[in-house]
Formats: structure tokens, sequence, C-alpha cells
């Protein structure tokens, strides 16, 4: 992705990333959306992840030991605005798809309906990554197999996601999501680094309350008394 925002934001935020927007199909879900686009464009904008948040917990910049989590980073997602946003993508008219434009476009140029081009850098399928691919989604569920289950944190059949909230399984799930990329496009890099989110206006503060997968993150243990 090639992204370059446009001066109002840099004007009113001093950053690079705008307020991130959760989309539903393919319309925006919090309040005063359309403030944004009017005052900032259709900014890209990105939200940060504490590292002890569910599912997000696992995937670390450096692998660590089971017990402990300092190697953790924040994870980050992006928002990319498309057109007419205050709608779902059945209900995007011409009409409003011509007024608000979003900021896809060939050439970035900051201004507020280009601000991002997307291109495609290929794809891994799940069955890429693991040891015996599924095949047959049915005849591997009806034969009493599962991908992960998050009452037991272990798949049946499938072990990729075994200890999904450990930071070395997380650690190796990315390693093997890299290998496994150059392998199929031997003339890509294996990934282009992480992008730096110097928003941090719209992250939300009820951390704490969320699990993710829905597995139960678990304690951090305490250490032994002598």
């Amino acid at each position: 992705m090639t992204m370059r925002n446009t001066c109002e934001l840099y004007k009113d935020k001093q950053t690079q990333f705008g307020p991130f927007v959760p989309f539903d199909t393919g319309r925006c879900t919090i309040p005063k959306c359309e403030e944004i686009w009017e005052n900032l464009g259709a900014v890209v904008g990105c939200q940060h992840i504490p590292f002890n948040t569910g599912i997000f917990a696992a995937y670390c910049t450096q692998p660590g030991h089971a017990e402990t989590y300092e190697h953790c980073a924040y994870a980050q997602w992006f928002s990319l605005p498309g057109p007419c946003p205050s709608q779902t993508v059945s209900n995007k008219t011409k009409a409003c798809k011509e007024k608000i434009k979003g900021g896809s476009c060939k050439s970035p140029t900051g201004q507020k309906d280009c601000t991002y081009h997307v291109e495609d850098a290929g794809e891994l399928k799940l069955d890429d990554l693991y040891d015996k691919p599924i095949g047959d989604m049915n005849a591997f569920c009806g034969s009493g197999k599962m991908e992960y289950n998050n009452q037991t944190d272990h798949g049946v059949g499938i072990n990729f996601w075994d200890g999904i909230y450990n930071p070395l399984n997380g650690q190796a799930r990315i390693k093997a999501v890299r290998e496994h990329f150059k392998k199929k496009y031997p003339h890509m890099p294996k990934d282009f680094g992480d992008p730096h989110c110097d928003f941090f206006e719209s992250d939300p503060t009820d951390y704490l309350l969320r699990t993710g997968s829905g597995f139960p993150r678990m304690p951090k243990p305490q250490p032994k008394q002598q």
C-alpha cells in the first residue's frame, strides 16, 4: 500500500495517520464520521491494541519466555475509507459514491479524495500453512476434526493454532507465514516492515474487557515463594 494523507490532517494533528474508523459492510459505524471526511479528508487511520489483549497478545516483535510478555509489542490495525462510507455496500448509490469518493486512487496526492493506493501482493491460504491441508471442509468437520477449539486451546487434526496466546507459538506462526509467502512468491520480500502508527486519540479504553477469540487470557504466573 502507498499512502499520502492530507495536509489538513497534519496541520490539525501533527500526525501522519488519522483517526481509526471501524467499518461494517462498508459503512462507518462511529458517530461524526462525516466530520472527519469533511475536515481532514478520507485519511488512512490507525489504532493500537495493547500486548495483553486477546489474540493480539501472542504476536510479538521478538520471541521471549513463554511465562513473560516483556517482548510483546502493540498490535495495530488500519482503516481505509472507501466511497460513500455512510452506507453499507448494497446501499451505496452512484450519486453517493460520486459525492464522497473515499481515498483510493492510483497515485496518492494528499488531496482529500486521493490518500492511498492498494496493490495485490499475493495471498496465502490457511491450507498452505498446515502440515496436512484440510481440502474438503465438510469432510474435515464431519470426521470430528477442528482447526481450533477455544475451550481447550488445541485443534483436532490441526495443531497450527495450539497455544493461541503463547508468545513463542505466535512468533512461530508469523515466521511460518513469512517463509511460505517467500516460497510462493520468491520475487517478493518476506515483508516490508510495520508502519508506525502515530495516532492515539482513537484508541479504545476498554482493552481489558476484550478477549479476542473468546478463549480467556491466562494470567501471568506469579513468582514462587521460597
